[in-house]
Order: structure tokens, then C-alpha cells, then sequence
């Protein structure tokens, strides 16, 4: 005899497991849309500021050309009309070529000059609305594909009853 052994019974599966489970699938399935709502947040907040804000010239005083999107950024440091250093910083697209010591545009907010845009550069809220329409195709593509093969197999199974039946 091949198979499980099934003289003895299964232990029950603990009411926690299950419940953290779900809570952990729901989590994930969740959290693209979140970072999709709060990228365009962010992207919404910049461009009230660049609007309303304050405008003011600095320099690229630092730009790493590296390979990887996430870490191609500038820091751009500026002044306010009161006389105090401020910093700003900004991610650069791959088509684009800064040189450290250039004179940028820039767009601080009145009240808080440690809110800054750089006019011309992603804002974060880009990567995080990208990186949230990502994950939800990912995760939306398997819950989706998870919830045909249950329905197929709930098909079989049916099919397979009712075709028993008639036999009998």
C-alpha cells in the first residue's frame, strides 16, 4: 500500500496559522494599491509645492552614475533668502546626464525650506507609484490564476459527483 497513512487522525490545523495566513494574504494582495495611494500622494504634495513654493537656484554638489534606478540620485544644495543651507535631493532618470557643480532650479517650500523639489527630476513618489502598480499586476496576476484552478477543480469535483450518480 502506497500513500498517507490514514488509521491515525490528522492533527487539526491551529485557528492562529490560519488566521495569520490570511492576514499575511491580505497584506500582500494590499500593499500595491497602498504604494500606488501613497506615490501618488507624494506626487500630488510636489506638484501643489511646485505651484505655491518659494524659487531659489543650487548646485549639484554629488551624483553617483550607477546602473541600478533607485540609487541614480543628486543632492542639490541650496540657500534660502535668510541665509541658511538647505539640501534637496532628487532621482535622475537614466536618459539624463547631471554635472556635479551645475546651478539647478529649485522649489522649497516658505514655511519648511527643508521640503524641496528639483524641477526636471523624478520625484520619489514616481518610483513608488511604479513600484506599486507592479506588485499589484504580480500579485493581482496570481490571485487571479489561484482563483480559476480552485473554481476548475470545484468544476471537476461536481462534474464528477453528478456523473457518479447517474452510474448508480
Amino acid at each position: 500500500m502506497t500513500g498517507r497513512r490514514t488509521d491515525k487522525d490528522r492533527k487539526p490545523a491551529q485557528p492562529w496559522k490560519k488566521k495569520l495566513n490570511l492576514a499575511v494574504t491580505v497584506l500582500v494582495l494590499c500593499l500595491g494599491p497602498i504604494m500606488i495611494g501613497v506615490g501618488s500622494f507624494m506626487i500630488n504634495a510636489d506638484e501643489e509645492l511646485a505651484r505655491t513654493g518659494a524659487r531659489t537656484t543650487g548646485t549639484i554638489v554629488h551624483f553617483d552614475d550607477v546602473t541600478k534606478a533607485s540609487q541614480r540620485r543628486i543632492q542639490v544644495d541650496f540657500t534660502t533668502p535668510d541665509g541658511s543651507p538647505h539640501r534637496a535631493f532628487a532621482a535622475v532618470d537614466h536618459d539624463q546626464h547631471p554635472v556635479v557643480g551645475t546651478d539647478v532650479p529649485v522649489i522649497y517650500g516658505g514655511n519648511d525650506p527643508g521640503r524641496a523639489i528639483v524641477p526636471g527630476y523624478e520625484s520619489d513618489g514616481e518610483w513608488f507609484r511604479g513600484a506599486g502598480v507592479v506588485l499589484t499586476v504580480i500579485f493581482g496576476a496570481i490571485g487571479v490564476l489561484a482563483v480559476v484552478l480552485m473554481g476548475v477543480g470545484a468544476l471537476r469535483g461536481f462534474f464528477r459527483r453528478r456523473g457518479t450518480q447517474r452510474v448508480v
